[in-house]
């Protein structure tokens, strides 16, 4: 399977401001619990602004992808509603089945089919409002240029993972190569592609086998054929991009950016 990697990397560091070294318990204390959520989501915010950090977005670009942010985020919110109507439906039966548990007893056939038809219907709403939300993806590309798109969808470190892959291959020696290159193709191929382990070991022998002028003057084309095993489908972009622009944070972070800019 190919990874598919994008620009947000959340990291969480709550366990590490909240718990003593080399200690770990449950988080009873309520406070804790409270002040561990609100260091979480502070640093996720932090993560999400030197993400946006790197776009440069332009105070157009802002401009634009405000009232999109606020637009996606409502498609959301009415599919996060009908979500929340089943998950009410859900409440008493899992409560009756929690109480049963208690008694050492066992649902009922009909109030496990009927938790079942929820926990179904759930993941059909969640179908729908994936595929609902998919379109704004084509409004969010015709805002971001395309090194922007790249940065976002992985698209750019899927490239430099290409890169650092094929200029460790060519620093290898014959027997280094023999022994490390054919389990890595076997991991990398992807024959619905055309990309076979015997393709991916073609490829990475041809690039070994070059010179330096031959490589600087041929190597894109063997970069771009190996990219294609780490870089998302089209689809899978999409999705990257929406999520990216769903985030919890992005509308602060967005305005933030712009009151932040220089008056023109």
């Amino acid at each position: 399977m190919r990874p598919h990697r994008s620009i947000i990397f959340v990291c969480i560091a709550t366990a590490a401001l909240v718990l003593p070294p080399g200690g770990v318990f449950a988080q009873l204390c309520p406070e804790l619990v409270q002040v561990g959520a609100q260091l979480t989501a502070l640093d996720a915010e932090i993560a999400l602004i030197n993400d946006m950090n790197t776009l440069q977005l332009s105070r157009e670009q802002i401009g634009s992808l405000t009232p999109l942010v606020e637009e996606l985020r409502a498609t959301a919110v009415a599919g996060e509603q009908e979500r929340v109507a089943l998950l009410n439906q859900l409440l008493p039966l899992l409560t009756q089945k929690r109480d049963l548990a208690l008694r050492d007893e066992q649902a009922s056939d009909e109030t496990e089919g009927q938790i079942a038809e929820i926990n179904n219907r759930l993941i059909e709403m969640d179908t729908r409002l994936s595929e609902a939300l998919l379109p704004f993806a084509t409004r969010l590309r015709e805002v971001l240029n395309d090194p922007q798109i790249a940065i976002i969808t992985g698209e750019e470190d899927a490239r430099r993972q290409v890169l650092d892959l094929v200029d460790w291959v060519r620093g290898l020696d014959d027997a280094a190569f023999e022994q490390e290159v054919p389990p890595l193709a076997v991991e990398l191929a992807d024959p619905e592609l055309g990309l076979a382990e015997d393709e991916v070991i073609d490829l990475l022998s041809l690039a070994r086998a070059m010179s330096e002028e031959q490589y600087q003057r041929a190597g894109e084309e063997i970069r771009g054929r190996l990219i294609e095993l780490y870089r998302p489908t089209h689809e899978a972009a999409d999705r990257i991009l929406v999520q990216v622009f769903l985030h919890e944070a992005m509308p602060r972070v967005l305005a933030g950016k712009l009151a932040a800019m220089p008056a023109e």
